[in-house]
């Protein structure tokens, strides 16, 4: 599964990093998410589903949502 965080959606909630700060983290010049670990651990992928459904922006969008064997986590600033 592939998780594409957009950037540019990002109003600084901040709930993606209380959920699951071993992926995500806010910047600090703006709080904006930033992805820590691009390749989590598989174990993880339960709290990033959760941190995808909290966010109150719907910054994330999932990609080979079925293709479980691997976790990838990204960043897309583009507009």
């Amino acid at each position: 599964m592939r998780v594409i965080a957009q950037t540019q959606k990002c109003i600084a909630s901040g709930n993606c990093a209380l959920t699951c700060p071993q992926v995500f983290e806010q910047r600090d010049e703006d709080g904006v998410v930033h992805v820590v670990d691009e390749h989590p651990s598989l174990a993880l992928l339960a709290r990033v589903r959760q941190a995808v459904d909290l966010c109150p922006a719907l910054v994330f969008r999932l990609e080979n949502e079925d293709e479980t064997e691997e976790l990838t986590v990204v960043e897309d600033a583009s507009a």
